[in-house]
């Protein structure tokens, strides 16, 4: 990988988890770093059911199979961040299209993106921390790509 080390992938509550993510996903996520242009944070990569659950009591939508206890997901971000201006969410979507994703997570200002094969896909939806005018945008690219 030319972007990320793995222990930018570890779970929160146990050093070295990053190990764990597949590395297909890691891989996609370089390519799509090369095709935004810009870099790119990950906010959150492999999780341990322990800090999954801790998550959940935090308020988070978290999904009982989530893709990070497998490896497969990671929410991610520019490091300059993406606000409402949907240009930008365009561009960083469009990256994460062309590296290979299918599946979209829309958050306040974040994505989370996973390539697990067992999920329906391609796919995208919203979190209660999206907002209304992104995530109309959202819907509208994926509508386009997806066809």
């Amino acid at each position: 990988m030319k972007y990320f080390k793995m222990s930018d992938f570890d779970s929160k509550d146990a050093p070295g988890s990053g190990a764990n993510m597949r590395l297909g996903t890691v891989l996609k996520l370089d390519d799509a770093r090369i095709m935004f242009g810009k870099a790119i944070v990950v906010t959150s990569g492999f999780r341990t059911p322990e800090y999954s659950e801790t998550l959940k009591r935090r308020g988070y939508q978290v999904a009982k199979k989530s893709a990070h206890l497998s490896g497969y997901a990671v929410d991610i971000r520019p490091k300059e961040g993406l606000e409402a201006d949907l240009t930008k969410w365009a561009a960083f979507l469009d990256a994460l299209w062309k590296a290979g994703f299918r599946r979209f997570g829309i958050m306040g200002g974040a994505v989370h993106v996973d390539d697990d094969p067992g999920k329906v896909s391609p796919a995208i939806w919203r979190y209660n921390t999206t907002n209304n005018t992104v995530w109309a945008m959202a819907q509208n690219w994926f509508e386009k790509k997806a066809k």
